[in-house]
């Protein structure tokens, strides 16, 4: 009886340690956030830009070539990151929310397994 009492306070104790280090973001906290939204919306945006151009055919007369390819290429590159950037949340924050609540269920799970063992 006393090992399931123990179990349970190591449980509670861990229980309570994850959600005050959850209510304190630090700045690694704001960086994943950061590079998930990047990560995310730019990814989305960049396939709905590729889509985008594949639609269009090329002029007969006013087309660069390869070099145009290119500059559109890097454009849509930069319009992505833009995009990510202001307008990513909406995309990235439930996301975001899952993976963090997920992994803090992983983590609290790893961290009373050991315990349940002695």
């Amino acid at each position: 009886m006393s090992s399931v009492a123990s179990i349970g306070s190591a449980n509670a104790a861990v229980q309570n340690h994850f959600q005050s280090a959850a209510i304190a973001k630090s700045e690694k906290d704001l960086t994943a956030q950061e590079a998930f939204q990047e990560f995310v919306a730019g990814t989305f945006y960049k396939e709905m830009l590729k889509a985008l151009r594949s639609t269009q055919n090329e002029p007969a007369y006013f087309h660069g070539g390869y070099a145009e390819n290119v500059f559109q290429g890097q454009l849509d590159q930069t319009i992505a990151e833009d995009l990510a950037r202001t307008q990513g949340a909406a995309f990235s924050e439930p996301l975001f929310s899952a993976f963090s609540q997920q992994m803090s269920t992983r983590q609290i799970q790893a961290a009373v397994m050991p315990a349940a063992d002695k």
